[in-house]
């Protein structure tokens, strides 16, 4: 492998999702948390808006007038469901919080400087930057610790927890709305095993938060003709993630439905409301006309933490435990033969990148042929990968998979990339 290859510009490459965790942790830091500001000043990040005078120069009054009441409100989601979170966590006497994914948020020190035992589980870029980063802050603290994972591995997420003793609390924010529905049904079995194991709860507000969301921006659009309401409200959302989200059940506006498939998969269900949780006032809103401010407030106090505990019993059909992965990468006459065996998941395919830019480095590739025979399992991330490979030929035609196990090619189709790969 080349030396000159970045790991780093690797894992973010085939992991773009990472880079919308940062302004979470810039926003809670213009909010005036202090933890949050520190660790922002060590990760050498921006503040919150440093740039927004030089966007607003080009926006017309009336769309710019429309975003700064759109704004706040997509702000205050990531300002209701952190401090929420950590409210409930505390009220309810959690010993030791799994957050998943940790991004790049100060909860993990607030948390451990309370004797709570941390553990921050996210993907190898965010993780890379964090432990570093949090030592520096507050020095050293056994009460918080860091670790890679990929949420669809249960290996990696069982080897994290290696010290935990007793009941976890995990918690999840703004994770699973990016899984396909084969990976969002592997993360409920991956949790659930560790519940069974350890005990305690798994929560998350994702799901619920965007019915509150669309309820206060319509609020804020109701002044405004629908063609421009539409608009904004793309510029808006184009502003907030430069990521896809994918369609599964968790998110389905049918909550009966979704409840069933907790139960399905294992869980017992309990919702609590987040009013009592919430931060008061929602700084936020701080600039938002009083009618609207108190409008998008009642949006999010009905919204409810969902509270899940493993129901026993066996349920493990969309566990994955696998923990092994190779890739053997050949060339001759300008064609690459690339042999994959194992799981190509979050942690594994920036190595299987780096092989391929490594391949391209040394000469000309016209044609790649992929055997996916000893494959157990792709993530979204290892799809990204492939998607590298095959736009980096002339013609998309020279790139083939093949020998794809039944549980590889469901995944390939239920995302739809069968129709660019097959």
């Amino acid at each position: 492998m080349s030396e000159e290859l970045n790991i780093e510009k690797l894992r973010e490459e085939v992991n773009p999702v990472y880079s919308t965790a940062q302004s979470c942790l810039q926003l809670v830091a213009r909010l005036g948390d202090e933890e949050s500001e520190a660790l922002r000043k060590t990760l050498g990040f921006s503040a919150f808006g440093a740039d927004t005078k030089e966007r607003a120069a080009s926006i017309p009054p009336q769309v710019l007038e429309a975003l700064m009441k759109m704004i706040p409100i997509f702000n205050s989601l990531i300002e209701v469901r952190f401090f929420s979170c950590n409210n409930f966590i505390k009220k309810i006497g959690a010993k030791q919080v799994v957050d998943l994914p940790c991004g790049y948020t100060a909860r993990g020190i607030k948390l451990a400087k309370s004797g709570i035992k941390f553990y921050g589980l996210d993907l190898p870029a965010v993780i890379d930057a964090m432990g570093p980063a949090v030592k520096q802050t507050i020095g050293d603290n056994d009460n918080i610790t860091y670790s890679e994972v990929d949420a669809t591995n249960y290996a990696s997420l069982r080897r994290a927890l290696e010290t935990a003793d007793g009941e976890l609390h995990i918690t999840t924010e703004g994770l699973l709305m990016y899984f396909t529905q084969s990976e969002l049904e592997t993360v409920f079995g991956n949790i659930r095993k560790l519940l069974l194991e350890f005990g305690g709860r798994w929560v998350t507000i994702d799901n619920e938060l965007s019915a509150a969301e669309n309820k206060a921006l319509a609020a804020a659009m109701s002044d405004y003709p629908p063609e421009l309401a539409g608009k904004i409200s793309h510029i808006a959302a184009g502003a907030v993630s430069k990521t896809t989200l994918s369609n599964n059940i968790f998110f389905d506006k049918d909550k009966e439905k979704v409840k069933k498939f907790v139960s399905d998969m294992g869980f017992d269900l309990e919702l609590v409301p987040i009013r009592e949780y919430m931060p008061d006032p929602i700084l936020s809103f701080a600039d938002l006309p009083e009618g609207l401010r108190r409008q998008a407030t009642d949006a999010l106090s009905n919204v409810n933490l969902w509270v899940m505990t493993a129901k026993p019993g066996t349920v493990e059909k969309f566990t994955c435990e696998e923990d092994n992965f190779n890739a053997d990468v050949s060339s001759r006459d300008d064609v690459l033969n690339v042999s994959l065996r194992g799981r190509l998941d979050t942690i594994t395919s920036p190595g299987l990148l780096a092989l391929f830019k490594d391949a391209q480095a040394k000469g000309t590739i016209s044609s790649i042929c992929v055997d996916m025979k000893e494959l157990e399992y792709i993530s979204s991330a290892g799809l990204r990968v492939l998607m590298i490979m095959r736009k980096s030929l002339s013609d998309g035609k020279n790139f083939s998979l093949i020998n794809m196990s039944s549980n590889v090619k469901e995944i390939i189709e239920t995302t739809g990339f069968d129709t660019i790969f097959c």
